[in-house]
């Protein structure tokens, strides 16, 4: 009997063929399974790696002593506990700086009170679209070890200078001390004993002058600051100095833009610091010549440069420029640049000398403006 073929379901695939293609799709299936166990697996992982990132995150900014604030759309979205306890806000609340908190000099650094206890704090920020990330540091320790420093420093500059104040005290008080002595000598003419009581008087003048220029170098922070503009410390300046140069016959030259920039300043402290570079233009330039001043700001810091016709700084003096006493002039006191310095420091600006190329010196004052923190 001949053997047939086998016969196909339906004039379609084999039986065999239909077990084959299941067993595949068998084996497949399987094969899809361990691939998405895997999978959850590693999403499982991955999860907790980035649960266990974040809560390593979260304990790094709850331990850091720094205050962050995460403000969305004006409201505190996430702080740590550094900022809560610094500024006292709370989540859900519409950021900005305390009403209690009082702008120190610096842009930026507030004056605080917690438990009866003052505190400098820094703040700044970052804007990254509608999210603000606050940074709240506490200064206190930092800025009083700063001073400190300051002060030590001063203490053995003061050493250092005792000799040389000594010897800018003695030539006044011995002329002076003539000067009077010829006042006592008998039959003196009274056009001698006016010109001998002139004399005496200049040279109190000179040690009034020398112990005021001491104690203004001695002084540390502003005492008492105020809101002022660019444009009234030049004028203040201005006033000063003008009379000095019409007498030289010295041109002042004046060139001001962005003065309506303001500055939390000691008025006078900077005034003066401003009329001792100028004075020093002054002392070093020819009669008739011209000394320019530049006043601007880009209203981060205003800016005052002077620029003289003098003989420029010997490069001997160029690193003590600024130290007391240190002065190439015969009738110089050598305090007046160290004043303007200690003056500029002291606000946290920056005092710059150099010598210009066509001549000349320049000196430029720096100090930072006002910043509005909201």
């Amino acid at each position: 009997m001949a053997e047939h073929p086998s016969s196909s379901v339906g004039g379609g695939a084999s039986k065999e063929q239909l077990e084959e293609a299941f067993a595949l799709f068998i084996e497949a299936s399987k094969a899809i399974e361990a691939q998405q166990t895997q999978l959850q697996s590693e999403i499982q992982r991955l999860s907790n790696d980035l649960a266990q990132a974040n809560q390593r995150l979260t304990d790094l900014l709850q331990a850091l002593p720094t205050g962050v604030i995460l403000v969305e759309n004006g409201v505190i979205a996430d702080q740590n506990l550094a900022a809560q306890t610094l500024v006292g806000l709370a989540i859900g609340q519409a950021w900005q700086t305390p009403a209690s908190w009082l702008p120190t000099p610096m842009p930026g650094e507030y004056q605080t009170s917690t438990d009866s206890t003052a505190r400098t704090v820094k703040v700044t920020q970052l804007s990254l679209a509608e999210r603000q990330i606050v940074q709240i540091q506490d200064i206190t320790d930092s800025l009083r070890l700063h001073i400190e420093s300051q002060r030590q420093s001063k203490l053995a500059s003061m050493g250092q200078m005792a000799a040389s104040i000594a010897h800018q005290l003695r030539t006044p008080l011995a002329t002076a001390t003539l000067y009077a002595g010829n006042l006592g000598m008998p039959n003196l003419s009274p056009d001698k004993q006016k010109e001998a009581l002139d004399r005496l008087r200049k040279q109190l003048a000179s040690l009034e002058t020398l112990t005021t220029q001491m104690l203004q170098f001695v002084r540390q922070r502003p005492q008492k600051t105020e809101m002022v503009s660019g444009q009234a410390l030049l004028d203040e300046a201005l006033a000063a100095i003008g009379p000095m140069c019409e007498k030289r016959n010295i041109g002042l030259r004046v060139q001001a833009t962005g003065l309506q920039a303001l500055v939390n300043v000691e008025r006078p402290t900077m005034v003066a610091a401003m009329v001792a570079i100028l004075e020093n233009a002054l002392q070093v330039s020819q009669d008739a010549g011209e000394i320019v001043l530049t006043g601007q700001s880009d209203g981060a810091r205003l800016q005052f440069v002077v620029d003289d016709a003098g003989p420029g700084i010997p490069n001997e003096m160029m690193a003590s420029l600024f130290e007391p006493f240190a002065t190439s002039r015969i009738n110089g006191t050598g305090l007046g640049l160290s004043i303007a310095r200690n003056a500029v420091e002291a606000h946290r600006g920056e005092i710059l000398a150099s010598n210009r190329v066509e001549g000349g010196a320049r000196f430029s004052i720096s100090i930072p403006c006002i910043a509005e923190f909201s």
